[in-house]
């Protein structure tokens, strides 16, 4: 069922994106105070996935990223490598946190915003963040392709795997 609903999350961000993208233009540069607001909560939900206000600001912080003319995110699930292995209860969680994650690093390292590997690689690792979060919250939650990223990312294998993940199923 919820492999079902990816094709509509896709669909979602991208007229989200597109529509965004239109109206970005006519926009003033984020503010100091909204690009930290933005970094705040990207980083309270990878620490926190499953608070109770989660759900709003996963809402307010994907209107922002698309409203800003000046973040540009690369949206690509690819390099998490098959997107298809997550399903369940928190694949829409993780896929969001993938965008977030990436946008918090472009705010964090505007010299490296188009750093396609960097950015693609501090998605995945806040990923993983919000992986570990849940499975704290929710001992029983278990996504098998999370479990070989943790396993790649404790080898020292996450960037070089993330890297080939991207060009393999990343195009653009």
């Amino acid at each position: 069922m919820m492999t079902r609903r990816l094709p509509l999350i896709a669909l979602v961000l991208i007229t989200a994106f597109v529509t965004g993208t239109l109206l970005a233009q006519e926009r003033a540069p984020s503010t100091a105070a909204a690009l930290k607001r933005a970094v705040e909560i990207a980083t309270l939900l990878e620490n926190d996935p499953l608070n109770k206000n989660a759900k709003a600001l996963r809402s307010d912080l994907l209107f922002f990223i698309i409203q800003a003319p000046d973040i540009r995110v690369h949206l690509c699930s690819g390099v998490l490598g098959d997107g298809k292995k997550i399903k369940g209860d928190y694949e829409s969680i993780i896929f969001a946190q993938l965008t977030f994650s990436q946008a918090k690093f472009v705010i964090e390292h505007p010299d490296q915003a188009g750093d396609r590997n960097q950015e693609s690689l501090a998605g995945v690792e806040g990923v993983l963040r919000t992986y570990k979060n849940i499975k704290l919250a929710k001992p029983k939650a278990k996504v098998e392709l999370l479990e070989e990223l943790l396993a790649k990312q404790q080898a020292g294998q996450l960037a070089e795997y993330v890297k080939t993940a991207a060009a393999a199923g990343c195009k653009g």
